[in-house]
């Protein structure tokens, strides 16, 4: 099975208490198959207030990206996410401009996304 790398951008809002110390999942979803979920971690301080963070990541190929679930595990002394967007790619945006949170909106910590 052949292997692409895909690069992984996740923009997190710049509001106050936007970032979040929890972990973070991603599953993709493509024409040909899905992967995940992936625990999105790295060697920096991920998902802080404005930061957009970088993730690299080994899969068989998916094909053309649809869609993707983005979610956290509720960890942490302050869980709630303010998520923008991710890019996968480059190429491939995927628009949420919400709160993951269980004190926020409609209280989910995941969000399933298509493509722009």
């Amino acid at each position: 099975m052949a292997q692409h790398q895909y690069r992984i951008a996740v923009y997190t809002g710049g509001e106050e208490g936007a970032g979040t110390d929890a972990n973070v999942y991603l599953t993709i979803y493509g024409t040909r198959r899905s992967a995940g979920p992936i625990k999105l971690d790295n060697s920096a301080n991920n998902f802080e207030t404005g930061k957009t963070d970088h993730f690299t990541l080994g899969l068989s190929d998916l094909g053309r990206l649809k869609s993707i679930k983005i979610r956290h595990d509720n960890s942490g002394r302050k869980p709630g996410w303010f998520l923008n967007k991710v890019t996968i790619d480059g190429n491939a945006k995927f628009s949420a401009y919400r709160w993951l949170a269980k004190d926020e909106d409609d209280h989910r910590t995941w969000v399933k996304l298509r493509r722009d």
